[in-house]
């Protein structure tokens, strides 16, 4: 395959994502509903993928955590508002972030400093937007990985506070998109 999905597919958890949430999206819809997706379906990814919920700009709380997303975040983040993430200037990238994904058109890679990893690593978050019962994507569902910093790239990445700090974000245009040809969920 040699698409536009290819760019978010960054390990297998983030490539069987994308394609449950493909197999799940009506052609001519933007995305799935909530409601369609069952996170069962992920098999052995499963302890990898989150869920949040879009309430308004100052909360978008994660409604389900799988047991290797603390993995990377040291703890159950269930109940967590991803807008209270302190760093400065997060807060306004998230709110951007959130924004654009709740167009129910892109998918959203971001990718944060992990300050408590034992090796210098970042986690790396692929979200996708769901649709809730009224039509409007304030669903996302997700999967996030550490990834280890290069050694060579480890001495020019700057000490990050204990906060984690929003390294980057990036958009995909899922509108324009074709869907994978194979699909193999593991």
């Amino acid at each position: 395959m040699n698409n536009k999905y290819d760019e978010l597919r960054f390990n297998a958890s983030a490539g069987a994502l994308l394609d449950q949430w493909a197999i799940l999206r009506a052609p001519g819809s933007l995305c799935p509903a909530k409601q369609d997706f069952n996170p069962m379906t992920m098999g052995k990814y499963l302890p990898d993928v989150f869920m949040a919920e879009f309430v308004d700009e100052d909360h978008v709380i994660i409604r389900v955590a799988g047991s290797r997303t603390t993995d990377v975040t040291l703890h159950d983040t269930t109940g967590n508002n991803i807008m209270d993430n302190k760093a400065p200037g997060n807060r306004e990238t998230l709110k951007h972030f959130y924004e654009k994904m709740r167009s129910g058109r892109y998918a959203g890679i971001s990718e944060n400093r992990l300050t408590n990893a034992t090796r210098p690593s970042n986690a790396v978050a692929l979200q996708l937007p769901l649709l809730d019962p009224e039509g409007r994507a304030n669903f996302f569902v997700g999967v996030i990985k550490a990834v280890p910093i290069e050694v060579n790239t480890q001495n020019i990445v700057p000490r990050m506070k204990k906060t984690a700090t929003i390294i980057r974000t990036s958009f995909t245009n899922l509108s324009v998109c074709q869907a994978p040809i194979e699909l193999k969920i593991g």
